[in-house]
């Protein structure tokens, strides 16, 4: 249950503050908010194999040329011990042309009982515009665990608007040494309010879970 915990923490505090990826998926995009926006990312994750659970809430706003994120998160194992993380976030991207972009993400993560220091990631993103519909992103990062052997973390992902109200992402990615893919499903009531809902499928040892999330993006 520690290793689980531990995978639980760092993915919480790396999951993307991006627009696009955006909310609880473990594959990030190269795209941040716009200038003078914020946006607010909350979602409840239930592992059914595990008995584990996971209340997420995200706040991060532009600054400047990069995004700045919080990551405030609450973990409860099978046995009702409770977890309560916190994490900061920096994100950049940058356009390599009209349909490239590649960004670096660093993350942190502490805990509420010793070791207090969870651990940090980097990751780089790299999206690919492929069609007015299609986005393809690509993962490449390292999660530096604290009493724990460093993680090599990575992913592809596909994410098709089908209309300005429904869009879908796929995604096959590794963590910490597990590996699992993910189908999400996303509704926009409007430009600004998003829900999402997804299942992860855990390969060999890793934990399948079902997710339901909340977007927001406003203007300061």
């Amino acid at each position: 249950m520690l290793r689980e915990t531990l995978a639980f923490s760092i993915a919480s505090v790396v999951a993307s503050s991006a627009q696009a990826a955006g909310g609880h998926h473990a594959v990030d995009d190269a795209a941040i908010l716009d200038p003078g926006q914020c946006q607010l990312e909350t979602w409840f994750e239930h592992f059914p194999s595990a008995g584990a659970r996971m209340w997420h809430v995200g706040p991060a706003c532009r600054v400047e040329a990069i995004e700045l994120g919080l990551n405030f998160d609450a973990l409860r194992n099978d046995r009702g011990h409770r977890t309560n993380v916190a994490g900061a976030q920096v994100k950049w991207a940058h356009s390599l042309g009209e349909r490239l972009a590649v960004g670096v993400v660093v993350a942190a993560a502490w805990q509420d009982h010793a070791p207090h220091g969870v651990g940090s990631s980097v990751v780089i993103p790299l999206t690919w515009q492929a069609t007015e519909v299609l986005q393809v992103h690509v993962n490449a990062g390292r999660d530096f665990l604290t009493g724990a052997p460093d993680a090599r973390r990575g992913g592809i992902a596909g994410e098709w608007a089908a209309s300005p109200q429904w869009s879908f992402v796929a995604e096959r990615f590794r963590e910490l040494h597990l590996d699992r893919w993910r189908f999400a499903v996303r509704y926009s009531l409007n430009a600004n309010i998003s829900v999402d809902l997804s299942r992860a499928q855990g390969l060999g040892s890793a934990p399948s879970s079902w997710t339901v999330g909340l977007n927001w993006v406003f203007d300061r």
